[in-house]
C-alpha cells in the first residue's frame, strides 16, 4: 500500500484494489490510476477537511464515488454539475454516524464502511477489506481545552471513550489520527488512548498544522511507538506500507 500525506488531515492511500482520498482541504492530489475505483471521504463540513473541488474528479474519472456525512453541504453543487450535464448525486454516498455500509471495489471484493459519531462534527471512517482496516478519525478526538473547564473536558472524555470502545482491541493495519500541538499540554491525550485501545500496526499523525516536531516530542515521550509512528516532515511526503 502506498500513503501520501498530501496536508493537514488529507491523505491518498493506493492498494492493488483501490485509490482512497480522505479530507482533501488543499495540496497536491497525486497521480491516480484510472483504472482502478476511486473512493473519495469527507469526514465532516469543516473547511480543513471538505473541500468542494474533489467534485471536479468526476469529469477525469467518472467512476468516482464520494463518501460524506448526511447534512455536509453538497445541494448547491449538485445542481452546479447538473447545469454541465453530470448527475452528481448518482456518484455520492450519504452516511450516518454508527452505521455500516457495505460497497463493491468490483465484482469480487468489497468494501466494508462502518462510521463512528465524532467528537467534534460528522463522522470518522473504519474501512474492511481484503483482510485491511484503514481508520481516519476525521475530528474524532479528544479535544481538551483548558481554557473550556473541566465539565465541557469531562463530556468531552466521556464521548471520545465511548467511540474508542467500539474498537477496543481492533487489529487496525493504517490509522490516521489527530496529534494537534494546540491542545498544549493535553496534544498526546487523544493519540495515546487511540494507541493503548487498538492494536495498529501504522499510525499517521495528522491534524497538525504543519508543526510536525510534535511527532518527535511525542516519540521522546513515548519511544515504544516508533516502529508504528510515521515520521511527517513536509506535505506531498510518501510512504510504502508492505
Amino acid at each position: 500500500m502506498n500513503v501520501t500525506y498530501i496536508d493537514h488531515s488529507g491523505f491518498f492511500l493506493e492498494t492493488e484494489q483501490a485509490s482512497f482520498l480522505f479530507d482533501y482541504y488543499k495540496g497536491e492530489i497525486p497521480p491516480i490510476n484510472k483504472d482502478k475505483p476511486l473512493l473519495v471521504f469527507v469526514s465532516h463540513g469543516h473547511e480543513d477537511h471538505y473541500n468542494p473541488a474533489v467534485f471536479e474528479l468526476v469529469h477525469k474519472y467518472p467512476s468516482v464515488q464520494y463518501i460524506i456525512p448526511k447534512g455536509t453541504q453538497i445541494r448547491k453543487y449538485v445542481l452546479q454539475y447538473e447545469e454541465q450535464g453530470i448527475d452528481l448525486s448518482a456518484h455520492l454516498m450519504l452516511v450516518k454516524k454508527n452505521e455500516t455500509y457495505e460497497v463493491m471495489l468490483n465484482d469480487e471484493i468489497s468494501l466494508q464502511i462502518t462510521t463512528l459519531k465524532s467528537t467534534d462534527i460528522g463522522v470518522a471512517y473504519l474501512l474492511s477489506f481484503e483482510g485491511k482496516t484503514i481508520y481516519h478519525a476525521g475530528d474524532l478526538n479528544l479535544w481538551l481545552w483548558e481554557e473550556e473547564g473541566p465539565q465541557f473536558n469531562e463530556n468531552m472524555t466521556r464521548k471520545y471513550f465511548t467511540q474508542l470502545e467500539k474498537l477496543k482491541g481492533r487489529k487496525i493495519d493504517i490509522a490516521f489520527v489527530p496529534l494537534d500541538a494546540r491542545q498544549g499540554k493535553d496534544a498526546f491525550a487523544g493519540m495515546e488512548s487511540f494507541l493503548e485501545y487498538t492494536d495498529t500496526k501504522h499510525v499517521f499523525p495528522m491534524h497538525m498544522w504543519g508543526q510536525y516536531d510534535i511527532i518527535q516530542q511525542f516519540l521522546i515521550k513515548h519511544p515504544e511507538c516508533a516502529s508504528c509512528m510515521k515520521k511527517i516532515t513536509y506535505t506531498g511526503q510518501k510512504f510504502l506500507i508492505s
